[in-house]
């Protein structure tokens, strides 16, 4: 038998255009420029032990069958700045809102009514040698949560995907149905250089920082389904972060008095160059001052953030690549 080769597995993507019923994938659909995939299948199993005098058990019976499947992205923007990046598709499956600014941008957004926007994934792994078959594990229905995640200046963001959706098959795709990924968006992931960090008002200068979107994911169970699930939804979510700025004495800014007085206040991160990518909050709350740590020999302030519900909701923290004017 021929092996599976790690370094050449690959990651098939498509929102279901009726939710819930899975899409015929082709190499059209493998163009999300993701690396660090990693799949698991789960079968419930129901064990059977008898009275039969011994100690021996019986055939256990196979149950639901769902799957997670997690990957990461670096974020950049698409080919102009209202052309939506290919991972913009992914955000949507994560309960987020895609809106397009006219010419000028277009911005992903939590939003609460997007909370049945599937996608089917399949995750595919070749054999080595010359005329490999692949192994295909394919879902459906698939909602997932994401991180997004900015470990060190001069390094490009990322956003960590987790989706978990009803398992529809594990099967081999012949050698003549070989999918090989095509069409993938070329602008290249920004560095974290030459940016901006704005918290409460004030310019920060940290060097990392944390969004979870901190989406709820369930997976509904289906007595009329083959897995014994539809799919996944997002039934609750509570965006929080992490950063760590330089900390300042409170003449400066006075984190102390806004978190005791449970003020919130504005964040922005604006990253990029010709199509800048803008990430912000209206309303972010500080839920943990004051914690040191030294960085190049000097102090930083590890901060904890809950984001808030500015003007109307569905609205504590957006994406934007370009502008909305």
């Amino acid at each position: 038998m021929l092996r599976l080769m790690d370094n050449l597995k690959i990651f098939g993507f498509k929102l279901e255009d009726t939710p819930y019923t899975a899409e015929t994938l082709t190499a059209a659909n493998y163009d999300q420029r993701v690396y660090d995939i990693a799949c698991n299948p789960e079968i419930e199993t129901y064990a059977r032990k008898l009275m039969r005098g011994d100690f021996s058990r019986d055939v256990s019976i196979s149950g639901k069958r769902k799957g997670t499947v997690s990957c990461s992205v670096d974020i950049y923007p698409g080919s102009t700045a209202a052309t939506a990046p290919r991972y913009f598709d992914m955000l949507r499956a994560c309960g987020w809102k895609q809106i397009t600014w006219g010419a000028t941008g277009v911005s992903c957004t939590p939003n609460a009514q997007y909370n049945r926007v599937p996608a089917t994934i399949e995750f595919s792994i070749p054999e080595e040698g010359l005329t490999p078959r692949q192994i295909v594990i394919k879902m459906k229905g698939c909602m997932g949560k994401v991180t997004f995640d900015s470990p060190q200046i001069g390094q490009p963001i990322k956003a960590t995907f987790e989706f978990q959706g009803a398992l529809e098959s594990i099967s081999t795709r012949a050698y003549a149905s070989y999918v090989t990924p095509t069409a993938f968006d070329t602008s290249l992931p920004p560095a974290v250089l030459a940016a901006t960090f704005s918290l409460f008002g004030t310019w920060q200068s940290p060097s990392k920082f944390t969004i979870d979107g901190g989406e709820d994911v369930q997976i509904f169970s289906d007595i009329a389904d083959d897995s014994g699930y539809s799919g996944a939804r997002i039934v609750d979510r509570n965006i929080t972060g992490t950063t760590d700025p330089d900390m300042v004495v409170t003449d400066d800014l006075d984190l102390y008095t806004s978190e005791i007085n449970n003020t919130t206040g504005a964040m922005s991160v604006t990253i990029g160059g010709a199509i800048p990518i803008i990430m912000s909050a209206p309303a972010a709350q500080i839920v943990s001052p004051y914690n040191q740590e030294t960085r190049e020999g000097h102090v930083a302030n590890a901060l904890k953030l809950e984001f808030k519900r500015g003007s109307n909701g569905n609205d504590e923290f957006e994406l934007l690549q370009g502008s909305k004017t």
